[in-house]
């Protein structure tokens, strides 16, 4: 049996947009996309109004996910070490918090990642820890759902 998540989100105030403020209200309330992540998993989510401020890297918004001992803890700003950046447009993730389970959420995300398109939606990922690392930390159980990361990788 699945044990039961908790989620917090620290300092609702501090961000800067509306859509910030949904996607971690959204997050908050399905914290069991996490649940693949081991303890002390902290990761960024930088939040893009289009491809060019992505290049520029100047995120309209940033926020953390940071795993703690039965739950989530989401932060606003970027994490103190963080295992890598996920990046978002804003119009993939208006359509990402209209899904309703975690499988539904993670083939979402991977067809945005898969199938980038600069109106309906694009994610990216910065590794800023070896993909290995990343992997034996839980990330890759989600990317495979997501359809991110292929099954004939197991070896």
């Amino acid at each position: 049996m699945e044990e039961e998540l908790t989620s917090q989100i620290i300092d609702k105030k501090a961000y800067k947009t509306e859509i910030a403020r949904k996607y971690t209200t959204f997050l908050s309330q399905y914290p069991e996309i996490f649940s693949d992540l081991i303890f002390g998993s902290d990761f960024d989510f930088a939040l893009y109004d289009s491809l060019e401020s992505y290049i520029k890297e100047s995120p309209v918004d940033i926020f953390n996910v940071y795993r703690n001992g039965n739950g989530i803890e989401i932060k606003p700003g970027c994490a103190v070490d963080s295992d890598l950046e996920l990046a978002l447009s804003i119009d993939a993730i208006e359509k990402l918090i209209q899904t309703k389970t975690k499988e539904e959420y993670a083939k979402l995300l991977g067809s945005f990642y898969n199938n980038p398109d600069e109106k309906k939606g694009w994610i990216d990922f910065v590794l800023h820890k070896r993909t290995q690392t990343l992997i034996n930390m839980g990330y890759g159980r989600f990317a495979k759902t997501a359809g991110i990361l292929e099954d004939d990788d197991d070896k």
